[in-house]
């Protein structure tokens, strides 16, 4: 039998690599392993290198069938039970077919990046996609299939 998981715990490891990562950068920018010349080349290329990255990654996952073009007529809600903030990676990856965690890795390291474009887009997105319905699109379940 397995052990119960904590759903949370996901996202303390998360949380976890990305203080990691993030002191690294800075233990690398101020005991000058790397010159000074070469972390600016790489802080100039960064956001350019994740944009291809990640480019490279949906052409796999397209690929590989993991990712696939949400069905006609298929509307785009934010999750009510899958997020950290306001639920729109989680209801963007139930309508992409994708992960939401691999969406929220993507968001943070371009934020963390620099792009602080994706930080607007994910806030626009909040207040423009709608939460999803308690009550399924389709109406309610009749009284006879309820407790089935």
């Amino acid at each position: 039998m397995e052990p119960f998981k904590d759903p949370k715990s996901g996202a303390i490891a998360l949380g976890g690599a990305v203080l990691i990562v993030v002191g690294a950068s800075f233990l690398i920018r101020t005991s000058g392993i790397i010159p000074a010349r070469t972390l600016a080349f790489l802080s100039d290329v960064s956001g350019a290198l994740v944009l291809i990255g990640l480019g490279v990654l949906l052409v796999i996952f397209s690929r590989e069938g993991r990712m696939h073009l949400p069905p006609a007529g298929t509307r785009l809600y934010r999750s009510r039970n899958d997020k950290w903030i306001g639920g729109v990676l989680g209801g963007l990856g139930t309508y992409l077919g994708v992960d939401p965690v691999l969406l929220r890795i993507a968001t943070i390291v371009l934020a963390v990046l620099g792009v602080g474009s994706i930080v607007i887009a994910y806030i626009v997105m909040w207040i423009i996609v709608p939460e999803e319905p308690l009550v399924p699109v389709g109406g309610p379940v009749p009284p006879s299939q309820a407790g089935v």
